[in-house]
């Protein structure tokens, strides 16, 4: 039997599950109610694809569609289109592809569970059931969020995912000298401003002179840094972390342990790179998406909108009197 449709969404059962309900009673002889209860469905589905399946054999086991013949209200296919666009190029959730297109969010969440795009592979905020808890500082700088993320290193021609699982070469040790890269970020908890370089590691000398740049680059944009937060990594516990952050006039702060929360900006932020730029595509090289790196933290700081900002991009909510960010 062919399972080349996709599954109802409403569906209880696959087709080969209905297939094996519809066996126990007529192959088995089970009673209607007890192979509801086995399935746990309601009796009348039982019946309703008993009758299906001696009526059409296989095919009665298979999805019927539930659209309509006319939809004289329906989204218009150019506007359909570019939704899933949205999705599949950044990997948006639906209210904020729905910002971008003018729809209301359910119909956005509509066309993309239509087209089977209405979960992400992971945090998706489709899975979140609590309303999300934010805080905001009330000026830029007061509090800039620090963190790492350790990022696996792509071997030229590409790794598993341009090539797939298997591919000529995989397990030879040239493979693996690709190694690690190290993306250090420093947001500002205010406008969501961004600086970010791609380094080799995590050092605390690395970590130190990261900070410098970053603290430098916020201060050319008119953010002074005040206070900086970090977790408890070892290259941030360091002396030359501290001096770093004296230099600079900025206070340290550390989060509280077991509660990354505290950080969560940030590590929001790391979430919005391998989504919408680390894994958006199969790259080749390391230097190809690396060159790709500078390009989309543009993008992020001018032209990506925020829902925690009203929608705003994060460079907006600077004015329009200060200097251009240059990234």
């Amino acid at each position: 039997m062919s399972h080349a449709r996709s599954q109802h969404p409403n569906a209880p059962l696959t087709p080969e599950g209905r297939r094996r309900m519809v066996g126990c009673v007529l192959d088995k002889g089970w009673t209607v109610t007890a192979t509801a209860q086995r399935y746990q469905v309601d009796a009348k589905t039982v019946r309703k694809w008993r009758d299906r399946y001696l009526a059409d054999g296989d095919a009665g086991l298979e999805d019927r569609s539930s659209r309509p013949h006319r939809s004289p209200n329906r989204t218009p296919k150019a506007l359909r289109k570019r939704v899933l666009r949205l999705r599949k190029r950044r990997r948006w959730g639906a209210d904020h592809i729905a910002f971008e297109v003018g729809l209301a969010a359910s119909t956005v969440q509509g066309i993309l569970n239509r087209a089977g795009k209405g979960r992400l592979d992971r945090g998706d905020r489709a899975t979140n059931t609590q309303p999300p808890r934010r805080y905001q500082r009330e000026q830029p700088g007061e509090l800039i969020h620090v963190d790492i993320k350790k990022l696996a290193g792509i071997p030229d021609g590409g790794g598993w995912h341009s090539r797939g699982r298997g591919y000529p070469g995989e397990k030879s040790t040239n493979s693996h000298r690709a190694g690690y890269r190290y993306i250090h970020s420093a947001l500002d908890d205010r406008t969501r401003i961004t600086y970010s370089e791609i380094l080799n590691d995590e050092k605390a000398i690395t970590a130190a002179g990261f900070w410098t740049r970053a603290a430098n680059w916020f201060t050319s944009i008119g953010i002074t840094p005040q206070r900086v937060i970090t977790d408890n990594g070892s290259c941030y516990k360091s002396g030359l972390w501290h001096r770093a952050c004296n230099a600079t006039g900025t206070v340290v702060k550390k989060t509280r342990p077991r509660r990354p929360q505290t950080n969560g900006k940030v590590e929001r932020f790391h979430r919005i790179l391998l989504e919408e730029w680390a894994y958006i595509r199969p790259w080749t090289s390391e230097i190809q998406r690396h060159d790709a790196y500078t390009g989309f933290i543009h993008f992020y700081n001018h032209h990506r909108s925020h829902g925690s900002l009203n929608w705003a991009t994060p460079i907006s909510t600077l004015g329009d009197n200060l200097p251009k960010v240059h990234t």
